[in-house]
Parts: C-alpha cells; sequence; structure tokens
C-alpha cells in the first residue's frame, strides 16, 4: 500500500515535471537532491553494465533497489554512456553512436568498461558516518551501490572544495571527493586547481599511465600495496595508504578481481579519452602527417597547450564538450582523433609492450607546448 501511495506521488510529479524537464529532474530533485551537475570526464552511463547491476543487486535492500533503478533510469535522460563510445570504438565498433554506447555490446569486455568507469565511480569505504547523510560505512560506496549517498558525498566534496581546502589523502578525503575535485583530477586529464603546472600535471597522468600499465602487465598483483609502488609522485597520491591494488580497483567486488589486469586498462583509457574533451585540456590542431617522436608508426595528436581545472569551471559549459555531439565533431573533424590514439594503446597492450616501450607514444600524446602553462578554468569555461 505504502508503495502505491509512493508511485502515485511520483507519478503527479513526473506529469508535471517531464514534459519539460525530462526524468532526470524528478529523480534528482526527490532523492538525491543534486542539480544536473556533469561530473569531470567524458560523459558515462550511470547505469553500468549487466554485471555491475547484477552485484548491486545481490547487495541492496529491496528500497536501495527501488531507488537504483529510479535513479539509472532518471539519471540516463541526461547523461549518454560517451565513455562506454568511446571505448566500444577503440575495440572495433563502427555503428551508431546508440550501438557503440551500449556497455553490454560486447565490443570491450565488461571487465574493460569497469575500469573505464572507476575513474567516474571508484570504490570506497568511510571511517565514520558523515553527518546528514544515508551512508553504510560497513558497505562499499558506488553510485550503483549506495546512489543517494554517493550524490550527498559529491556535494559535500563539492562545497568543501569551494571553500579552498585541498582534498587529498592527507585530508582523509573519499577517492570520490579527491578523483572529482581535489588532488586526483589527473584520472580525468586535468589539474588538481588553478595555477598548477602543465609538466606537474604530466608529471601525475604519466605516474597513473606507468602504474595501470605495470597492472595490466602483471608487474603489480592485487596483493601489491600502493605504498610499494615505483611511479614517480605515486607516493604523494596513495603513499599513506595500506591500500592495495585489489582495494583501490576492487573493493567490494570479488567479480573484477580475476581480471584486474583488463580493470587497470581501463582506466588507462578513461584518462586518455578526457584528454581530448575541450572542457578538459586546450590542444591545438594536430600537424597534418606529423609523427610521434619515438613511436613514429603513429600520427602525433595536437601538442597541450593548458590543462584546465574544474572548480572555476561553468559546469554546464564544461558538459557541453563531454556529449556526443561533441565526440562526433571531434572523431569528423581531427586526426588522429581519440579513437585513433586509444587503438595505438591496443596495439602496445595486445603486443605485450613493456613500459619502457609505449612511454613514448604516450609522452607524445601529452607533449606539452609550454611545460611552464598554467591551469586555469580555461577560455571559454569560466563561471560568470
Amino acid at each position: 500500500m505504502v508503495f502505491k501511495v509512493f508511485l502515485l506521488a511520483l507519478f503527479k510529479v513526473w506529469r508535471d515535471l517531464v514534459p519539460r524537464f525530462g526524468l532526470a529532474v524528478l529523480v534528482i530533485c526527490c532523492f538525491l537532491r543534486v542539480s544536473p551537475e556533469a561530473a569531470l570526464s567524458y560523459k558515462v552511463s550511470p547505469a553500468g553494465t549487466k554485471l555491475e547491476q547484477s552485484i548491486a543487486k545481490k547487495q541492496s535492500t529491496f528500497w536501495q533497489r527501488r531507488l537504483q533503478w529510479l535513479t539509472r533510469r532518471g539519471v540516463r535522460q541526461f547523461t549518454e554512456p560517451v565513455h562506454e563510445e568511446i571505448t566500444n570504438r577503440i575495440f572495433g565498433c563502427a555503428g551508431a553512436p546508440k550501438l557503440c554506447g551500449d556497455p553490454d555490446i560486447g565490443f570491450a569486455s565488461a571487465y574493460i568498461i569497469a575500469g573505464v568507469r572507476w575513474n567516474d565511480d571508484p570504490p570506497f569505504q568511510l571511517e565514520d558516518v558523515p553527518r546528514k547523510t544515508s551512508c553504510k560505512i560497513t558497505e562499499t560506496i558506488r553510485f550503483t551501490t549506495q546512489p543517494k549517498c554517493w550524490a550527498e558525498l559529491f556535494l559535500d566534496a563539492k562545497k568543501k572544495a569551494a571553500k579552498g581546502p585541498q582534498l587529498n589523502t592527507v585530508s582523509h578525503a573519499s577517492l570520490l571527493a579527491r578523483s572529482h575535485f581535489g588532488d586526483l583530477q589527473f584520472l580525468h586529464a586535468m589539474a588538481s586547481e588553478d595555477g598548477e603546472l602543465a609538466r606537474e600535471t604530466k608529471r601525475r597522468i604519466m605516474m597513473w599511465a606507468q602504474f595501470t600499465w605495470e597492472v595490466n602487465r602483471g608487474h603489480y598483483d592485487l596483493g601489491t600495496k600502493l605504498r610499494d609502488v615505483y611511479a614517480p609522485c605515486m607516493e604523494e597520491s596513495f603513499g599513506r595508504e595500506e591500500w592495495t591494488v585489489q582495494d583501490l580497483f576492487t573493493l567490494g567486488n570479488r567479480v573484477l578481481r580475476p581480471w584486474i589486469k583488463e580493470v587497470a586498462f581501463g582506466s588507462l583509457l578513461h584518462m586518455v579519452e578526457d584528454s581530448f574533451a575541450k572542457g578538459h585540456v586546450d590542444r591545438a590542431e594536430a600537424i597534418f602527417g606529423a609523427p610521434c617522436p619515438g613511436a613514429e608508426e603513429y600520427l602525433a595528436p595536437g601538442v597541450i597547450r593548458e590543462f584546465h581545472s574544474y572548480i572555476n569551471q561553468d559546469p554546464a559549459k564544461h558538459d557541453h564538450y563531454d556529449g556526443r555531439k561533441a565526440l562526433a565533431a571531434h572523431i569528423e573533424g581531427e586526426k588522429p582523433n581519440v579513437v585513433d590514439v586509444g587503438q595505438a594503446l591496443l596495439d602496445y597492450q595486445r603486443n605485450g609492450a613493456t613500459w619502457e616501450e609505449v612511454k613514448p607514444f604516450l609522452d607524445c600524446v601529452f607533449a606539452l607546448g609550454n611545460p611552464e602553462a598554467k591551469a586555469s578554468a580555461g577560455a571559454g569555461f569560466k563561471k560568470e
């Protein structure tokens, strides 16, 4: 009876709001109380793969499952599976955007897609329950498992970042807060704050590239502690933690653990894909026909003029370049484009390349026009 009353009330609001704003507004306003603001990357489907949904369903109560279903149905209206589309195209999908954007279409495996999604939705737990939240500290937090908690923490992190304190390992901020508003924004090919030098952002990006590549090659396994990983600036990002590779990528998700290599490669692809979104990076046009130094078999993308930082950006302006229309224009108008670059990385991966062999290519992908360039919101992206 209670559920019927709930559905009746839901329908009445839906009848008034959906024709104008879409189901997303209903769900976000009624349940998450979040403005439809993009995260820091090319858009990604919040529903996840069928694999992720089945795992979340097994770990949820009846009402949590209802909330997850409604949230997925609503958020899908204003986010598009752009990362999924790019990744499937890298793995050979040549169909329409809707086809290639299906996370279960099968070109890229569910484990690669899980890794691609990790940068936006890393799993974590809390030591204490934040005030006025619905979070359960005994359960892993991801959008697909605790969507309301996830949104509450997202908003809290946004408010804290706006006040100035750095969200990092020293402040014990969550992975969600750090990856979207703090020191881990390099996961989205962005600077952690205005004024950060381009060479520093690239240093962190190359650290993550090296780490994920070595996990993909099996050099680091599930039991490797992050503090024992040798990569420049890895210690400052994760050295204070007791986490293992397993904790970082698959906390609360045993199904992914046998496929950790694919998960890590997916995370690397996400970061590279984001570097071609204009809200993240200002790239010059590629020099026609110019090869990558040290990787001459592949064409060089345009050099990076500036890494943007997010906190002072207008979310709507940022979001505009994270959608399918922007992706289609990029793929049609640039060479090499994000799919070409991803396919080159896939070639290296399938050929068993070492980090030393792939590093020149990634140096080329993230080549800097001016290493001393300071990060900013970017021309045309700043809040007014």
